[in-house]
């Protein structure tokens, strides 16, 4: 914490008063990590948590994950904005899913859960992203679907045409940002298959998301 930011007193006051509930171990991951037990020191990962809305704290509570044992449950990179649940029993993320349904945020699936070609590129739908292989530089790349509008359905040709909704960025240097994102930023408007059973797999998976993110608004 050398730089000096608006919320680097509160981290480091934060973290004086917070330290010595926690031992230090290197037996999970490589690197500086500090273990505390639930639910003895839930206030102190509370009052950590709480930092994360600062451009201090959010690089300098790194990485938190919760353990049940020796099973993960939570893993989350708050500077990155992500974070990811590990079901070891079930029922474990939908009940997550029940308590966020007040919040403006919801579960989405991880993992691969589609992948085919078509016209010489791999398509792939892996966690919250639509990613497309091969092609030109253009018509590569990997697009979060959170920026998924809506999706239209042509059952005659099995094609489904993608509304993508970008980051809204106002002002005179927003637009010339986003003029310069769309020289690389460029998801894919229609997708093509060949075989109805991955037609019908990728219109159920893009429905889902983007009735879930409905639903969390």
């Amino acid at each position: 914490m050398e730089a000096t930011f608006e919320d680097t007193p509160r981290c480091r006051k934060t973290w004086k008063a917070v330290r010595d509930s926690f031992s230090w171990t290197d037996d999970v991951q490589r690197g500086a990590w500090y273990r505390g037990e639930l639910p003895a020191t839930a206030e102190e990962f509370r009052r950590l948590w709480s930092l994360t809305d600062g451009i201090c704290g959010i690089h300098f509570v790194n990485q938190i994950t919760l353990y049940d044992g020796d099973e993960w449950l939570f893993y989350a990179v708050p500077h990155h904005n992500y974070c990811w649940l590990h079901d070891s029993e079930e029922g474990f993320v939908d009940e997550v899913d029940a308590v966020l349904s007040d919040q403006r945020a919801c579960v989405l699936p991880g993992g691969t859960q589609v992948e085919w070609e078509q016209d010489g590129r791999e398509y792939t739908i892996s966690g919250t992203s639509l990613c497309v292989g091969g092609g030109g530089f253009r018509t590569r790349g990997c697009y979060g679907l959170s920026n998924l509008e809506a999706v239209r359905v042509d059952e005659a040709t099995q094609t489904i045409s993608l509304q993508w909704k970008p980051d809204p960025t106002s002002g005179a240097v927003g637009r010339v940002l986003m003029g310069a994102m769309s020289l690389v930023y460029n998801p894919p408007e229609q997708l093509r298959f060949e075989d109805e059973t991955t037609f019908r797999e990728v219109e159920s998976v893009l429905r889902e998301v983007i009735e879930k993110r409905t639903q969390s608004v």
